[in-house]
């Protein structure tokens, strides 16, 4: 069996890290617009604390799955499987904050 390799996110290109971390955002803002604690959505979406923390800080590390229950958890995946999805990820993500890349 083929073993996964470990995923560097300073490997990474700043497109994927990006959208990992709007998609947090939007994880957590929508979480937190309804009234939701972590330990709520977890139950929820059947997803340990830290995995959720990690979804919401924009980990690129946390498993696709993973990101899709949290998602699915806060009814997003429905929004993101319309053909205009790619229009409203675009006006979502257009409203958060940018990450910044750091150079060694």
């Amino acid at each position: 069996m083929p073993q996964m390799r470990t995923i560097n996110p300073e490997d990474l290109p700043l497109a994927v890290l990006e959208t990992s971390y709007r998609l947090g955002k939007l994880v957590a803002g929508t979480r937190k617009a309804r009234g939701l604690s972590q330990q709520a959505l977890c139950e929820q979406a059947g997803l340990g604390r830290n995995t959720l923390a990690e979804i919401e800080r924009g980990s690129p590390r946390v498993q696709f799955v993973y990101w899709l229950l949290a998602l699915e958890a806060l009814d997003l995946l429905p929004a993101l499987n319309t053909d205009r999805s790619a229009d409203v990820v675009g006006r979502i993500a257009d409203s958060l904050p940018r990450p910044r890349r750091t150079t060694p």
